[in-house]
């Protein structure tokens, strides 16, 4: 029997933060406890009407789900702090994404980012637009050598508890470099790449199949971005997940990070899981043994392109 998880769920008087008790009402368990959260700020709602929209949201729950453990907390702001503070014993957060336009999250604070970047545990963002599909039947998870080991472990477990199937997707690019034609690339290191990915797939879906046998799953690899790649793998999906890399809202921002592009264009719900085991030197050692396995294989047949994708990872 699956372990029970425990939920933190926050809430305010948006659209974004009630579709998160929409998203809620299709993934959480009887016998879950769900932690009903809502910030007061300065200038925001009263107290009683704070107080009066969390119990709608747990009646909501309750006449869904008899057999939950509910907790209705109104607590004082600055937002992003408390979040991070009154949800550190869950096992997942779960938020609305308020802001669809990038710019205009950049002007109001970027809350999503910066709770995800300091975050010790799986945040779930509900985007705005989100509308539930009753057909998605999967959970997307992006294999990456760096943060895949609790992303894949998450994931796994979030597709078991659901009975939904999962869908491992490996995003690659062959390396470009600068020129005055523009991004250029070596075509007969295509296939090197290629193999690389596939290589890394492979693992993951091996890793997962140990760990989870009866779980429906397939692989996909495409070439593209991730954050392209991922939103087309998970057009009818109920959840992407994927690992953290960056540890601030800033280096996700200048970097470009994959997580802060599906945060602001996905129309499904992105899950974004901390590395616990990730390097402070940015090191891109793979957290899985049967990937570092494979590459320590590789190293012995096949010397130069190992140090191709050394040099390219660093």
């Amino acid at each position: 029997m699956p372990d029970r998880t425990h939920w933190t769920v926050a809430l305010d008087e948006t659209a974004a933060a009630w579709n998160t008790l929409e998203w809620m009402d299709a993934n959480v368990a009887n016998g879950d406890s769900v932690r009903l959260l809502t910030v007061q700020e300065h200038f925001g709602d009263t107290r009683e009407r704070s107080a009066s929209r969390l119990t709608l949201a747990e009646h909501h729950l309750e006449s869904r789900h008899r057999d939950l453990r509910i907790e209705r907390v109104v607590t004082d702001g600055p937002t992003i702090e408390r979040l991070l503070r009154d949800a550190t014993p869950a096992d997942v957060l779960v938020i609305g994404g308020r802001r669809s336009d990038r710019i205009w999250a950049a002007l109001t604070g970027r809350i999503a980012e910066r709770v995800i970047a300091h975050a010790t545990m799986p945040v779930v963002v509900v985007p705005e637009r989100w509308r539930r599909k009753h057909d998605a039947d999967a959970i997307v998870t992006g294999v990456d050598s760096r943060t895949a080991a609790d992303a894949l472990a998450f994931a796994a477990g979030r597709a078991e508890r659901t009975r939904d199937g999962l869908v491992l997707v490996r995003a690659w690019e062959p390396p470009t470099s600068v020129s005055p034609f523009g991004l250029v690339y070596l075509e007969r290191d295509r296939p090197l790449w290629e193999h690389e990915a596939q290589l890394e797939l492979d693992a993951a879906i091996r890793a997962v199949g140990r760990s989870h046998p009866d779980l429906r799953m397939r692989g996909e690899l495409r070439q593209g971005r991730p954050s392209e790649v991922l939103q087309r793998a998970a057009a009818s999906a109920a959840l992407i997940v994927i690992g953290r890399r960056h540890r601030s809202a800033l280096d996700a921002f200048l970097a470009g990070s994959v997580g802060e592009v599906l945060l602001h264009r996905a129309q499904t719900p992105v899950c974004v899981v901390p590395d616990r085991s990730s390097q402070s030197d940015g090191a891109s050692r793979s957290t899985d043994p049967v990937v570092n396995q494979e590459r320590r294989r590789r190293r012995s047949t096949e010397p130069t392109a190992v140090a191709q994708e050394d040099g390219q990872a660093g």
